[in-house]
Order: structure tokens, then C-alpha cells, then sequence
């Protein structure tokens, strides 16, 4: 059985590896036999590449799209369907797993599944086959033969995420991707109001084991290259005992690898920060979003300012840099709230500053919020959130239109404002990261980081 699996990301600034496809593959490969995949990523691809891609006889097609990429999803689908008109296509990823039905309704998609979608995806390549009698999966959405829209439960999670094949890397062009990303956990415990991954992987936190870990750092260096790693977890640090393990064991094989990752401030200490340093990470993301105590218990973010401040001070102390990422226009903010952030952003140490406005998708408590207490400015749906400039969806009473207008020139005045920018100082800093990380490669371990990790204070100097 032939399936394609499509990444539709031309217009993002940076390739990475989509994990949730080759998860979806692997998964289904350990499971059911004669299966053959292929894998598009529009991002890297070539214009041949594409082609080819478009022009082969797939039983079955999935697309992953976040509301950011929905509308290019559509686009290559509606393509595929041209040159294929019975051919079944699948959307899978954030959006549908966060508007549902409403992800295919007028749209050239017969399934979507939502969720956690190994599964889900699994059952349905097995009803495609034949070996399975009807549609009744759990966490799929499909269009019946009259057309109406069915959504079925949704699914339980998989409790035992090392039981997960490690993903089908040897779909991608792996050559074509700057690093390595890796996932080490599943979920957040935490419910800040604009966020809606619980959409996906529900409140309950799950994480692979250190041992699962390091093997498959090892697959991706001795069989890939020598490259940094990404864990793009939601907070890598949830457990610092976990935490210490994985860096004692990487420390342990001499990896010499470098590494990245989102945590949170307040869950560190400075044993933690120095093992972690030791065993290569380089550099940490965390989510401050307000330096306005009233602002984070708002958002649910269960910390304070002083908190932050100590957690940043602390992964400094280690040698580690640190990207602080902010937010405009969540519950309660207000202009003056605004240049609070911006100001200990100035102040706090940090090594990089990226401010964002709040989108208010559906299924947070963020959009709840602004039909309760705000005034939307668009009806239109959340996958063309992204294509305003500028960003600003909403307005409430005490954060006005021309406020938050205000507020997000004040952070771009900064060099604060990350709205996919395409000016000639990112395409500069842009190269300056491929120049580095070719040089790591080129050079590996020892000696590409270092080579890595100086140029990378050049062009961050400059941000």
C-alpha cells in the first residue's frame, strides 16, 4: 500500500524535521506490514520533488497543518485531487485537533484526525486496506457518503510513550535540515489560557526515559550527522530528577553533542543548570510572557516575576544563554503592562528577547475570554490569523486597537517583534546560522561546537 505524508511549509523561515509524520509512519510500519511511505516536505523540496510527488498513485494521503500552514494544506491537496479525483486524503496536525469539523467542511480533505494521531491513523490505513469493516475509529473525523461530517470520540492517549518507534527519519532528505529536533515528552500539566495543546496531547504530562533518549541521539549523529539537537518539548523540565538522569547518562557516552530546549524559569536549580550545561545545552527558550505578576496569575502561568528573574539568572550563572519569549494583548494587558515586559526585558539578563501577540484560537480560555469580555475585530476563521499586519485580532477595554498598535511598534523599536520578519538584518542573521551550523558539521564534535557557538555570539550580538 502505497501512502504519501505531506509537511506544506514553503513559507516558514526554518526547515526542521516534522516528528509527528515520521512518527505516524514508523508507528504504522511497526504494526502493519507492506506498507510504503513517502514524504514531502514543501520547505526543502525540489520543484521536481514536488512533481513526482504530485503525480504518484497514493491510496492514501496525509497532510499535517497547523492553522499557520492550513491554507497552503488545502491548496496541495485541492492539486492532488485534480490529478487524483479517488484518492483519500487525511489532515491531520494542531488545526483539526483544535476546530474539528470545521477543518474540512468546504475543503478537499475526506478525514482529519485529531489528537494524538498514531492510532487513529494506523486504524484508518487499515480500513483503506480492507482489513478493517468500518469507520467507527476513534479521534477521526470523516465525511460519509451523503457528505454529512461525522466526529467521532476522541481517542485515549498512549500512556507509554517509549513504546513509540523512534520516527522514520530515513523519509526525510535529513541532509537538508540545519539540526536535529527530537521530542522527549507529551503534554503540559500547566493551562495557561492561550494555549490549546491540551487539544492534542490533553493536560497530562508524559515523558520518555533518559535511556530512550540517548539511543536515539546516537541513531540520529552516527547515522545522520553531527548536528545540535532541538527537544521541542513544551517544558523540558517538569522533572528535574529525570532531568539530572538523562544529563548523567549523555555526560556518560561523550557524545559531545550540543543541545536546546523550552523549560521553565521556575523549575531549576543551580545543580540542575550545571549538568545540563556540562552534558551540552547551549541555549534554553522560556515562555515569560509577562513581567506583571498580575498579568502571569491571569494567564494561569503559576509563577511570579521574581521567579523568572531568579530561573534566568540561574541558567546564566551555568554558561547557558537564555531566549525569554513574550506576549501581547493576553486577559488584562494593557500598554503600560506592555512596557513593564519590555523594560525587564532590558533588564533580566537575557540573551534573547521575542515578543508575540496572543491569537485567540478556538479551545483556549483565551478565546473564551474575548467573547466574554472582548471585541473581536475579524470574523475571520483562525487559520488567517497569521496573514494580518498587524497582528491583532481582538481589542478589550482597557487594551483599545491603537494601544496594542502602540505596543507592538514599541517592541519592533526594540528589535523585540518576531512576526516572520523578512528584512535584510534577519536574512543576515538567518545566514550567519547556516554558516555556523555547516561549520559544525564540517568540523563535528569538539571543534564544531566551538566554531558553532562563537559565531553564534556574533550574530546574536546584533539581533
Amino acid at each position: 500500500m502505497k501512502i504519501g505524508l505531506v509537511n506544506p511549509n514553503k513559507n516558514l523561515k526554518h526547515p526542521a524535521v516534522h516528528l509527528g509524520l515520521g512518527y505516524l509512519a514508523s508507528f504504522a510500519q511497526h504494526h502493519e506490514k507492506g506498507l510504503e511511505f513517502s514524504l514531502l516536505d514543501t520547505r526543502v523540496a525540489t520543484t521536481k520533488e514536488i512533481d513526482e510527488f504530485i503525480h504518484t498513485d497514493f491510496e492514501l494521503v496525509a497532510i499535517t497543518a497547523s492553522a499557520q500552514v492550513f491554507l497552503e494544506a488545502a491548496d496541495f491537496a485541492q492539486l492532488l485531487k485534480e490529478k487524483h479525483p479517488n484518492l483519500k486524503i487525511c489532515l491531520g496536525g494542531s488545526h483539526p485537533s483544535t476546530v474539528k469539523e470545521e477543518a474540512i467542511i468546504g475543503f478537499p480533505f475526506d478525514f482529519a484526525a485529531r489528537g494524538e494521531g498514531e492510532i487513529t491513523f494506523l486504524e484508518l490505513i487499515r480500513y483503506i486496506k480492507g482489513t478493517r469493516s468500518n469507520l467507527d475509529i476513534e479521534g477521526l473525523i470523516y465525511k460519509n457518503k451523503e457528505g454529512k461530517i461525522i466526529c467521532n470520540p476522541p481517542r485515549a492517549i498512549i500512556a507509554d510513550i517509549d513504546s513509540i518507534p523512534f520516527p522514520a527519519y530515513n523519509l526525510f532528505k535529513m541532509n537538508r535540515y540545519p539540526q536535529h529536533r527530537m521530542t522527549t515528552t507529551r503534554g503540559c500539566p500547566f493551562s495557561c489560557v492561550f494555549c490549546n495543546s491540551h487539544s492534542i496531547w490533553t493536560s497530562q504530562w508524559r515523558k520518555r526515559s533518559p535511556q530512550n533518549l540517548i539511543d536515539e541521539m546516537s541513531l540520529l549523529i552516527n547515522k545522520y550527522g553531527y548536528k545540535n539537537i532541538i527537544f521541542n518539548d513544551d517544558s523540558f523540565n517538569i522533572d528535574l530528577k529525570r532531568v539530572d538522569e538523562f544529563c548523567d547518562k549523555l555526560i556518560a557516552t561523550k557524545m559531545d553533542v550540543l543541545w536546546t530546549t523550552s523549560v521553565r524559569a521556575d523549575r531549576i536549580t543551580a545543580e540542575t543548570a550545571a549538568k545540563m550545561k556540562k552534558a551540552g545545552c547551549y541555549n534554553v527558550s522560556i515562555g515569560v510572557e509577562s513581567a506583571n505578576d498580575e498579568m502571569l496569575k491571569r494567564m494561569k502561568k503559576n509563577t511570579t516575576k521574581a521567579k523568572i528573574y531568579q530561573g534566568i539568572q540561574t541558567f546564566r550563572q551555568a554558561g547557558i544563554d537564555v531566549m525569554g519569549q513574550f506576549m501581547i494583548g493576553n486577559p488584562g494587558d494593557s500598554l503600560e503592562k506592555v512596557k513593564e515586559s519590555i523594560e525587564f526585558a532590558k533588564t533580566s539578563n537575557l540573551t534573547g528577547v521575542e515578543f508575540y501577540t496572543a491569537l485567540p484560537y478556538p479551545d483556549s480560555d483565551l478565546f473564551y475570554y474575548v467573547q466574554e469580555q472582548g471585541k473581536m475585530l475579524t470574523d475571520a476563521p483562525c487559520h488567517q490569523y497569521h496573514t494580518f499586519n498587524p497582528r491583532i485580532i481582538f481589542e478589550t477595554p482597557e487594551f483599545p486597537y491603537e494601544d496594542r498598535k502602540k505596543a507592538i511598534e514599541l517592541a519592533m523599536e526594540n528589535g523585540y517583534y518576531n512576526a516572520l520578519s523578512t528584512d535584510s538584518k534577519s536574512f543576515v542573521l538567518d545566514f550567519g546560522k547556516k554558516v555556523a551550523n555547516s561549520l559544525q558539521i564540517i568540523f563535528g564534535e569538539r571543534n564544531g561546537n566551538k566554531a558553532y557557538l562563537v559565531l553564534r555570539k556574533l550574530y546574536n550580538r546584533y539581533r
